[in-house]
């Protein structure tokens, strides 16, 4: 008689253990997140510099010298623009107030012109919510953000030129702890690699972003031009809704200072620059994808940046990769895994 395969259920203990466990984590990562934020900060510097470093020592370098130059060409953009960027941003936090009482006139002006033509627009309702605005203090949250991280800047580099001396030890160590446990080295090579590529890709991306940025908001003479272009690089890193964010400000700007015509250009090039560096040349070069399915990128910033702030919301993407692919490793989480990926290119 041939046997009936039933399947194993995951007892209702563990379903509470791993909650519990999941939960305790969770509060140990927030509560771990002004220590942890620095280290995975230099961790991701340390995987944008290691192509670099790899290619000195590959022309027989030093392994210091070429430290001290992978080191010195990374800190050269903090030193050039840095002070720069910090001025344009404290003049923005000075004039934030008149900008802000202009931006209200302007809305009544434009209102006043759209009733005129019969389109009706609650004006009261408009002016509220640009009274109620409140850019200055995300601004001034990130400014902080900022400011801790460059006062840790010693430390980062510090644990920066520390992993990219044992870059190469690091993945003898992977394979051996893969052999040790009966793990695929591969599969976690082949992460290591997606999450590598992920970050180089994404460099190069806001690095296009923020040059093209600066060189519209140069042509049009929006204030600030330095700071906006800054903002588009690294926000350009949050998926979703950075791209959407960048634009705010700047468009904001071009309606104080140049009007509507001036505003809806620099709009528009706006959702050009997005349009072909994130859907066009980011989804090219990236190929196969991250394996994860586009709401689960959208709730990941959201759950990361709760957890580790803006910081959180830039690594987002990496961060549930990693998750998803503990998840993977075993069979009582594997629908974990699965409800992170993208099932429809998983199928195809």
């Amino acid at each position: 008689m041939k046997q009936e395969h039933i399947p194993i259920q995951w007892p209702i203990n563990q379903v509470f253990i791993f909650a519990a466990t999941a939960l305790v984590t969770l509060f140990l990562l927030k509560e771990a997140s002004e220590i942890l934020v620095p280290f995975l900060i230099a961790v991701t510097v340390a995987i944008m510099l290691s192509p670099l470093f790899t290619y000195l020592e590959s022309k027989r370098i030093p392994k210091a010298v070429s430290l001290i130059v992978v080191i010195l060409f990374s800190l050269l953009p903090i030193v050039l623009l840095g002070g720069y960027v910090a001025d344009e941003a404290k003049a923005f936090a000075a004039n934030y107030q008149t900008l802000k009482t202009q931006l209200v006139q302007t809305f009544e002006h434009l209102t006043g012109s759209l009733q005129h033509i019969g389109i009706s627009v609650n004006g009261e309702k408009v002016q509220h919510l640009v009274e109620k605005s409140n850019i200055n203090g995300i601004l001034k949250n990130l400014a902080i953000q900022a400011n801790s991280q460059f006062s840790n800047l010693f430390l980062v580099f510090f644990m920066v030129a520390f992993m990219l001396m044992e870059s190469n030890d690091f993945y003898e160590k992977i394979l051996k702890i893969s052999e040790k446990y009966g793990t695929s080295s591969s599969v976690v090579l082949e992460l290591l690699e997606k999450i590598k590529s992920y970050f180089l890709i994404k460099v190069k991306t806001s690095l296009v972003t923020a040059l093209w940025v600066l060189a519209v908001l140069w042509y049009y003479d929006i204030p600030y031009d330095f700071m906006w272009a800054v903002l588009a690089f690294f926000l350009n890193f949050i998926p979703v809704i950075g791209s959407i964010l960048a634009a705010i400000p700047a468009v904001l700007l071009a309606l104080l200072d140049h009007g509507m015509a001036t505003t809806l250009w620099v709009a528009l090039w706006y959702v050009i620059i997005n349009m072909v560096i994130g859907n066009i040349l980011e989804p090219k070069i990236m190929g196969k994808g991250l394996g994860l399915s586009a709401l689960v990128i959208f709730l990941s910033m959201t759950f990361w940046g709760w957890v580790f702030g803006p910081t959180g919301m830039i690594l987002s993407v990496p961060l549930t990769m990693i998750l998803q692919y503990l998840f993977e490793q075993y069979r009582e989480t594997q629908w974990i895994a699965l409800l992170l990926s993208d099932y429809s290119k998983k199928e195809a």
